[in-house]
């Protein structure tokens, strides 16, 4: 329940993102594919089922509000991000934050890489240059938001319970150890 909960919320947040309601007044290049870096933040954090539940459906909103090819887009995210947890699953699900903003930037050369090359397989009329330059500048974004994006993810999922076990007793050793510092600090 608390997954369809943070599910539903974050499907929300990412439309808002993805329309670029929020970033509108940025410049084209700083204009995230805030979906793919949610998604793959989701797969850092969450039990492996909830991420790629959260990548398919981050997937048809990237779809339904930034693609002209209906199913395309969602394909493409399915597969980089089988790619990348086949590549690096244990460094992406260590539960650090670094490791998603980074399979992130990955996500989106591989799953907009993947869009060109099968757009242009399947006889869509899609420049490479274009679709390379965009892919690049999708990629300047990425490096901007993407730590910020996957920090916040974190640490709603943290509130909202729907970590997974190992990355909730990690971060929750990591707050006991800087409160012992702190303390330390206070009492010298």
């Amino acid at each position: 329940m608390r997954s369809a909960f943070f599910l539903s919320g974050l499907i929300l947040i990412a439309a808002v993102l993805q329309a670029a309601v929020f970033p509108g007044l940025l410049p084209p290049v700083l204009r995230p594919d805030a979906c793919v870096l949610l998604g793959i933040a989701v797969l850092a954090f969450a039990p492996r089922e909830t991420g790629l539940i959260a990548v398919f459906l981050l997937g048809i909103v990237a779809d339904l509000f930034s693609s002209g090819r209906f199913g395309l887009l969602t394909v493409c995210y399915m597969l980089s991000s089988g790619i990348i947890l086949w590549a690096a699953w244990r460094e992406l699900t260590r539960g650090d934050v670094l490791g998603a903003w980074i399979g992130g930037l990955a996500a989106t050369i591989l799953a907009h890489a993947l869009y060109i090359f099968i757009a242009r397989r399947c006889g869509f009329e899609l420049p490479i240059g274009q679709g390379f330059a965009t892919t690049l500048s999708l990629v300047i974004a990425g490096a901007v938001w993407g730590l910020p994006l996957a920090y916040s993810c974190g640490r709603v999922m943290y509130s909202f319970g729907v970590v997974s076990p190992e990355v909730r007793e990690k971060w929750a050793a990591q707050a006991r150890l800087s409160a012992a510092r702190r303390g330390k600090a206070l009492r010298v």
